[in-house]
């Protein structure tokens, strides 16, 4: 059965809610499905480089609790586009997708797709109360991991009978090649929005700390964020300008992994990062702390290293071990090309949605 899919997402941004949204929406038009991609908010430019459909919304993120014509109109594009399924897709998707159905009542089923552990943005009872509120109207859900599932059952017990885990997928990336490099460097890699949660800081604490063992090692920071001056202004007081390099959003992102020796991420939030995924398939190392779902990906000492504390010290060991034990880390790049392989190819996790929204639609 052809369905009619509409993928909701916050906006025309590189961040991994976004980019997995419009990859798992050029594997459904594969599967011979139609996908239409909304986004909430506009973007200076679009930074989605798909060839998809995307519709914006033009909503108002100051008004997202009153934006009471943007409702109308997303009520409007759902009825004319005879969708069979609506996604939304972490971010203010759910407060629109909710809204607007509740009001202007559409039928549509709805799936909520949690990308996040969403308990760490809770601020309080009554921030839990809406969060619930917001859970209870939607027909289904869709976690990143199995640890955010979890999380999301403790704001909405009901959730329990109607949700599964699906991951995130990647693809095998030979047809990239790495960006050219000085290969008397060693290069650690961090690609993830310049965000607190990320835990940019801390990292670059780390690197520093471990500059005296590799004078030559390079710190690369690939996205952009809110904290990006406060990021900066950390480089310069601890005199590191020619050693972190900050990459800004690129379409290369793939190329500069390729490059680099070694990924991590010292995150305080996750859900399940793609950019990880990425790692394990282009055989980069990673090291991770075990946040969200990153340790059913992150199997300590088999997939990679998994980091239980934000000591520096445990990075330190971690670097250590993955430089300067060559068999340990080509055996951990092995098993982790394996997993990925077995478990994470974004066609066959394609094939998953489409298998629940085929359910929903029945």
């Amino acid at each position: 059965m052809k369905l009619r899919i509409l993928q909701i997402i916050q906006r025309p941004q590189r961040r991994g809610a976004e980019i997995f949204a419009c990859q798992l929406s050029m594997e459904l038009i594969q599967l011979g499905h139609e996908v239409d991609v909304l986004y909430l908010f506009d973007a200076p430019e679009n930074q989605l480089k798909f060839d998809l459909n995307f519709i914006g919304l033009n909503a108002h993120e100051n008004r997202r609790f009153w934006d009471f014509v943007k409702y109308r109109q997303l009520a409007d594009i759902i009825r004319k586009g005879r969708y069979d399924v609506v996604q939304a897709n972490a971010g203010d998707t759910l407060k629109y997708a909710v809204l607007s159905k509740k009001i202007h009542k559409w039928k549509t089923p709805l799936i909520f797709r949690n990308a996040n552990k969403m308990s760490a943005f809770i601020r309080g009872q009554f921030h839990y109360r809406l969060n619930r509120w917001f859970l209870s109207q939607c027909d289904y859900y869709i976690s990143v991991s199995e640890n955010c599932r979890i999380d999301l059952i403790g704001l909405y017990e009901k959730a329990r009978e109607k949700s599964k885990t699906i991951t995130i997928g990647t693809y095998h990336f030979e047809h990239i090649d790495a960006l050219q490099r000085n290969d008397e460097n060693t290069i650690f890699i961090n690609i993830g929005g310049l965000v607190p949660e990320k835990n940019h800081l801390y990292l670059i604490d780390v690197f520093n700390a471990i500059r005296s063992d590799y004078p030559n090692a390079r710190l690369w920071l690939v996205g952009d964020g809110k904290q990006r001056k406060a990021i900066e202004e950390h480089i310069a007081a601890l005199s590191l300008e020619q050693y972190v390099k900050l990459w800004g959003n690129r379409k290369d992102a793939i190329s500069l992994l390729k490059a680099s020796d070694v990924m991590i991420m010292p995150s305080l939030i996750e859900g399940l990062p793609g950019v990880i995924l990425e790692a394990m398939s282009c055989g980069i190392p990673v090291i991770a702390t075990d946040v969200g779902g990153i340790g059913e990906v992150v199997l300590d000492r088999k997939t990679g290293i998994l980091i239980e504390d934000w000591k520096s010290e445990s990075f330190e060991k971690a670097i250590h071990k993955i430089l300067d034990d060559i068999n340990f880390r080509q055996l951990i790049v092995k098993n982790a090309r394996e997993l990925v392989d077995e478990r994470f190819l974004l066609p066959n996790i394609a094939e998953e949605f489409l298998r629940t929204y085929s359910s929903l639609v029945k």
